[in-house]
């Protein structure tokens, strides 16, 4: 009964021991880094299930002698002789079985270890980055040649002969210069006018303007050009021509020399001197009405001029009632209290007022008896004076007159000359004439020579009643005048750079007997300046002709060693250099000399 009771107590000690190992929690459990004995040989029944995912079931057991409770005292068994075979547990459905060896005396379990593979961390797959190589395309080679390319035409361009062409701020005559354009000149077109006579260009530095189409090459059709301006032309009257880029020289030589860009005189006779001419405007004294555009040029040209007033107001040495263009030629007519010894008016004038621009109308007075010729050669005097001292000439034709019927008819002579002297130098022409005998009676005062005046004396008063009359309208135009060489020729007078070379103080494209005509071969070379002094050498006086040349009439003669005024030349004829002279009045033609001896001398 004892021995049935220890071998129970035994049992369930080694089952209770191999049950210890076991972990029947639901918790995960956590992974195992060391190695842990084992049992060796997995016990069967703890082998997973074919139909089950395989799981490691780790037992570890180590069998003991079961120990007496510690309130008893136990005796030793007795030595058991044989070892007692366990009995057999019969099968279950969820128990594989199996036997439980016989114990041996105070056994020692030693558990082989278990061999579990070591966990290599996986190697990092590093996969290098493709290399995309693009296939090379394919390349036909071309053979070089030395044919240029086209090159693209612009779309417009300055004609080649239409140098120094105005570009202006707004389409017409009326728009600001703003420059002027070389010849060839390559433009872009962005613009133009309903009519096509304007278009809006760019120049290749960027900067825009508008330009006259007629001076243009054209290579675009400017009817798919879009209209971007109205055109507004200055009115004028149809008064002033003859505005060209030798006005332009002129100008830039009388800035080289002094002259004053806001400052501008009068040459002439009694209707270029008289009270009514432009003097009430330098007073304040002028009603613009609808040409009010003409304030722009008031301004500009009130200077003061080199004596210190406005050009309006001022009186002028040059012009005087009565005079003739003999009388502004002759020294002796100079004030002796401002001009200098031997000075002519003319001369006298420009020195002391340094105007940029003269209003210049003689021929009423020659028209009364003086030759066509001696008056032709005394206005190119006067011209070429003007010039030599950077002046811008502006020639006037001279009014009707109905004073005597036997002279009467000589206006339209003279006037021929004054239009074709200044086209021959190319200077500005101002056609007074045209304006007057649109006017009732001509324009003409009651004395049938000078220019008639309102009742109420307002002659710069510019409405519809004044301008009936001679005087309201020779202020127009001449305002007209002045405000178109201020658009076309003064236009940057503050900012422009003086000239460097002088103009030509001959008529352009020469005229009979100037230095380019074949007469001049082996004359001696000019000393003599126009506006400027001469003298004869001692000895033989000089003689003075009507003309340049020996057939001509001898009107007087300069004794040797006296002083004259240049007014005209030189010109060739005869084998001889001529110029024109004042002394004391004798206004005519001397020769300088021959090849080896002079007969005239600067002076001083």
């Amino acid at each position: 009964m004892r021995s049935h009771k220890w071998q129970a107590i035994f049992a369930a000690a080694l089952v209770a021991a191999v049950l210890a190992g076991c972990n029947f929690s639901l918790e995960e459990r956590e992974e195992q880094t060391s190695r842990r004995p084992t049992l060796g040989t997995p016990i069967p029944w703890a082998t997973a299930r074919p139909t089950e995912t395989p799981a490691l079931l780790v037992v570890t057991a180590t069998l003991l002698p079961a120990l007496p409770p510690p309130s008893a005292t136990l005796t030793a068994p007795p030595a058991v002789p044989t070892r007692q075979t366990v009995p057999t547990l019969p099968p279950t459905p969820t128990r594989t079985p199996f036997t439980i060896p016989s114990p041996v005396a105070s056994p020692t379990l030693i558990t082989p270890a278990m061999a579990f593979p070591t966990l290599t961390a996986a190697p990092t797959l590093t996969v290098p980055a493709p290399t995309v190589t693009v296939p090379p395309s394919f390349t036909p080679a071309i053979a070089a040649t030395n044919t240029p390319l086209p090159t693209a035409l612009p779309a417009a361009q300055v004609c080649a002969t239409c140098g120094n062409l105005r570009l202006r701020s707004s389409p017409g005559t009326a728009g600001q210069v703003l420059t002027l354009l070389p010849a060839d000149l390559p433009l872009s077109v962005i613009g133009r006018t309903a009519d096509n006579a304007w278009v809006q260009v760019v120049l290749p530095d960027g900067s825009s303007g508008w330009v006259a189409a007629q001076y243009l090459t054209l290579r675009v059709d400017l009817n798919v050009v879009s209209v971007t301006g109205t055109v507004q032309d200055a009115p004028t009257a149809g008064v002033v021509s003859g505005v060209s880029a030798n006005a332009r020289r002129i100008f830039l030589d009388g800035l080289a020399r002094g002259n004053l860009p806001h400052a501008f005189t009068k040459v002439g006779d009694s209707i270029s001197a008289a009270p009514q001419f432009l003097t009430p405007i330098g007073s304040g004294t002028y009603r613009l009405g609808d040409c009010g555009y003409l304030s722009a040029a008031i301004s500009f040209f009130s200077g003061p001029n080199g004596r210190g007033a406005n050009p309006f107001s001022a009186a002028s040495l040059a012009a005087r009632n009565g005079w003739s263009t003999e009388s502004v030629l002759n020294p002796a007519n100079a004030d002796p209290s401002i001009c200098r010894a031997g000075e002519t008016p003319l001369a006298c004038e420009y020195r002391v007022s340094r105007p940029a621009v003269a209003l210049i109308m003689f021929g009423t007075n020659d028209s009364g008896g003086m030759p066509t010729a001696t008056f032709q050669a005394n206005l190119q005097a006067i011209v070429q004076t003007s010039i030599s001292m950077g002046v811008i000439p502006v020639l006037s034709t001279i009014p009707p007159k109905r004073y005597n019927p036997a002279t009467d008819g000589r206006v339209a002579e003279f006037n021929l000359v004054i239009i074709a002297t200044a086209r021959a130098y190319d200077i500005p022409l101002w056609d007074y004439y045209q304006a007057m005998v649109a006017l009732p009676n001509s324009g003409l005062a009651a004395d049938g020579v000078h220019p008639s005046s309102p009742s109420d004396g307002l002659t710069t008063v510019f409405d519809a009643d004044h301008l009936r009359y001679g005087y309201t309208v020779r202020n127009l135009t001449a305002l007209q005048v002045l405000y178109t060489l201020w658009q076309q020729v003064l236009y940057d007078a503050d900012q422009v750079q003086p000239a460097t070379a002088l103009p030509p103080t001959v008529p352009a494209g020469g005229v009979p007997g100037d230095l380019n005509d074949p007469a001049c071969l082996g004359v001696p070379p000019p000393r003599l300046t126009v506006g400027g002094q001469g003298q004869v050498t001692p000895g033989l006086p000089n003689k003075v002709r009507s003309a340049p040349s020996t057939s001509a009439a001898a009107i007087g003669s300069i004794p040797g060693e006296a002083v004259f005024a240049v007014i005209g030349g030189p010109r060739c004829a005869d084998g001889y250099l001529w110029w024109q002279v004042n002394y004391n009045g004798l206004i005519g033609w001397t020769a300088s000399g021959t090849s080896s001896e002079d007969w005239v001398v600067p002076y001083p």
